[in-house]
């Protein structure tokens, strides 16, 4: 058991030291908390003597933090606002699912199967989250996520959904006047125009990691443009204005259709890849647990269509 929760008076001064520190003195936080100020001074010497260390400077006409003082309060405070932001999703919360997902992965895992999502895990209902880049994650409301990387991240469980496996692909049209077939060696795409796709707060493979994968050196070229996002580059691959590098469990419906081919060998790396991550709060969720038992079944078969092909 914590020390805190055995402790409710402990928990109590932290409430005390929040204000204190918020609003500047010891008199501001009694009128907020409705105590008279001898009483919040109690407190905090209370609060300093459980913890055997001075969290005050204590002049003749105002109290100023100490150093361990301030890093105490803005834990207090960091901690605080991860209780009201909780507490205030759970006041009228309906049993819902924020999963946070990539643009890539939203189109080709879960949006031509929402229904079929909807159905498996209900009656838990599953809100998507867009982001791009892992930046961005940290800053939108999410309870679980599927993003790219190479482990688990600090304090959250994490399972391995599929394996880096990227390849080169690109239009049928631009692939026959290139001369490129699945078959093609790693080579033959050095003259070839590529698309590139910003990395800023993305670590999965680009060209020059790919063609390392291949034992060649590559270098991007200075005047290369550079687009924002993948999702953007999509496009002009299947327009036939270059060669993109392509995640297979990603391309499946552009494959299958024939807008898109691959044109050179499969780079894969095992330890990484695309995980599911949530805390470990929501390991016994019963609709977190649909959604897993839903998201692994969907990502096989998207596995086996892969190698089918």
């Amino acid at each position: 058991m914590r020390l805190l929760v055995r402790d409710v008076r402990q928990l109590q001064r932290l409430v005390v030291f929040e204000a204190v520190g918020r609003l500047g003195s010891f008199a501001a936080a009694a009128v907020e908390l409705g105590m008279s100020q001898p009483a919040v001074s109690k407190q905090m010497k209370a609060l300093e003597g459980s913890l055997r260390t001075a969290l005050f400077d204590r002049g003749a006409n105002r109290s100023e933090m100490t150093r361990d003082g301030a890093f105490l309060h803005q834990t207090v405070t960091e901690a605080f606002d991860i209780l009201e932001a909780r507490l205030s999703r759970l006041r009228g919360r309906v049993d819902q699912l924020r999963v946070a997902v990539q643009p890539s992965v939203a189109e080709s895992w879960f949006v031509p199967r929402l229904g079929d999502m909807r159905a498996a895990v209900a009656p838990t209902d599953v809100h998507l989250t867009i982001f791009d880049s892992e930046h961005e994650l940290t800053d939108i409301d999410h309870d679980v996520s599927v993003r790219f990387g190479d482990g688990p991240s600090p304090g959250l469980r994490s399972e391995q959904l599929v394996t880096e496996a990227v390849v080169p692909v690109a239009s049928p049209e631009l692939a026959d006047k290139l001369g490129l077939t699945p078959h093609s060696p790693a080579d033959a795409l050095l003259t070839a125009p590529l698309l590139h796709v910003d990395r800023t707060g993305r670590s999965w493979q680009d060209w020059a990691s790919w063609f390392a994968g291949n034992g060649l050196a590559y270098a991007t070229p200075a005047n290369a443009v550079v687009y924002p996002t993948y999702g953007s580059a999509v496009p002009l691959a299947i327009s036939g204005n270059g060669v993109l590098l392509g995640w297979r469990t990603l391309m499946g419906d552009h494959l299958q259709r024939g807008l898109l081919l691959e044109v050179g060998p499969v780079v894969t790396q095992p330890n990484r890849g695309y995980f599911l991550q949530w805390p470990p709060a929501l390991t016994r969720d019963a609709g977190f647990q649909r959604f897993r038992t839903w998201l692994r079944k969907t990502v096989s078969s998207q596995g086996k269509e892969d190698l089918r092909r």
